[in-house]
């Protein structure tokens, strides 16, 4: 018995819609590989996805399976449907279990989201004890703040929080120290005392955000995101600013609930990659309510540490006298690598600024032409950051 042409059309558009798509992997394949712009994409692409690797075509990878493995890895993700597919496996996973699909993303008690990493840190308080280079970090910093001040520039060293230090209560309950939080000792404590005795020009944050957490009706985290919001880095640019002598004018900051998670209010959200996710949690907007004025000349701020400045450099193009920022980081590469990031932003600029060279050669005119140096670490990293003995080589190179 013959079938219909009617009855053939679901068979072909299922059998054409095969064909297209495989006709688009094809395309981005090849075409795309070397001409990005010309790639067919989704219209929402994935966060924090690594990018594919090159197929390895030698006879031993062959033989082994590799050329296979990655060619099948590299069509797959260049699929226009990839993207909706990834988000509906890990809309299911969260829906039916609660559970992060994304690796190293976790979910604690009040869909509160947290890195592993940060976890682990705070957790491992317990039985790590303070390391034996705390006081060669201090000497460092000594050194820093003395080579600096001798050339006319101001210094500050701060100290950002971690999440899971400051808001542990909503950990997971899969984390060790869930159930016992009050009981981590103190880390910060020798560190402070270092500084101390040293005469380092520092600033807390870990012990602001502590102190303040209560005096507001919105969590200076956010849910859905691992660093502090615009709220804890705008009162944290506050106190900074004051000891740097109100370097960047006057600054009293407002702030009101923002209408939705932005940014890197909702970094780790993204990463969960979902159908729906919900982005009306409470976070913050700022605004300064003394207004901008015209500077003869604005101040040239040489921020280095790590993303935890990026909300107090944002805060910053805010202030009375808005200074031109040179940020020195490290960032995570396509391929989830790291490598050390330079971006220059003109004085008021909102967005992320220019990618610069990060050459040595680079970092010592920052530093020449630097008024103010804003040197930052988190809690959960403190004495282990590269840029503070990158700072203190490219201070003994320019004296």
């Amino acid at each position: 018995m013959r079938i219909g042409s009617l009855q053939k059309l679901p068979i072909l558009a299922c059998i054409g819609l095969v064909i297209t798509l495989f006709m688009i992997g094809i395309w981005n394949l090849i075409v795309g590989a070397s001409w990005p712009k010309l790639r067919i994409r989704s219209a929402a692409p994935l966060a924090g996805i690594v990018k594919v690797k090159p197929v390895p075509w030698s006879w031993s990878d062959f033989i082994a399976g590799e050329t296979q493995k990655v060619s099948s890895i590299n069509f797959s993700q260049r699929l226009p449907v990839f993207p909706i597919s990834v988000r509906a496996k890990n809309q299911l996973i969260f829906s039916l279990f609660h559970e992060s699909a994304a690796v190293g993303v976790v979910i604690g008690k009040n869909d509160q989201l947290y890195e592993q990493f940060y976890i682990n840190e705070f957790c491992g308080r317990a039985v790590n004890p303070s390391p034996s280079n705390i006081p060669q970090w201090g000497e460092s910093l000594h050194q820093i703040q003395s080579s600096l001040e001798k050339l006319g520039k101001k210094f500050i060293y701060v100290i950002t929080p971690s999440k899971a230090a400051q808001y542990p209560e909503d950990l997971p309950l899969a984390a060790t120290c869930a159930k016992e939080f009050k009981l981590i000792p103190d880390k910060l404590t020798p560190y402070v005392n270092t500084l101390i005795e040293h005469h380092i020009h520092f600033f807390n944050g870990a012990e602001l955000i502590s102190k303040k957490r209560q005096d507001y009706p919105i969590p200076l985290f956010p849910r859905g995101g691992t660093h502090w919001n615009s709220l804890a880095a705008g009162l944290s640019l506050q106190e900074i600013n004051k000891s740097l002598s109100s370097s960047f004018g006057s600054i009293n900051f407002s702030w009101r609930p923002a209408p939705q998670a932005e940014g890197t209010d909702r970094d780790l959200l993204d990463l969960l990659n979902l159908l729906w996710p919900d982005t009306t949690y409470p976070t913050t907007v700022i605004t300064n309510e003394v207004p901008k004025e015209v500077c003869t000349s604005s101040p040239r701020l040489l921020a280095m540490g790590g993303s935890f400045l990026h909300e107090i450099l944002a805060a910053a193009t805010l202030v009375q006298c808005p200074p031109q920022i040179d940020y020195w980081f490290y960032m995570r590469t396509e391929d989830l690598g790291v490598e050390l990031g330079h971006y220059w932003r003109k004085p008021g600029e909102a967005s992320n600024g220019e990618r610069q060279s990060a050459d040595n050669s680079v970092l010592d005119v920052n530093v020449r032409n630097a008024d103010v140096v804003i040197l930052e670490e988190n809690e959960s990293n403190i004495a282990t950051m590269k840029q503070v003995e990158q700072l203190r080589m490219a201070l003994s190179r320019i004296q």
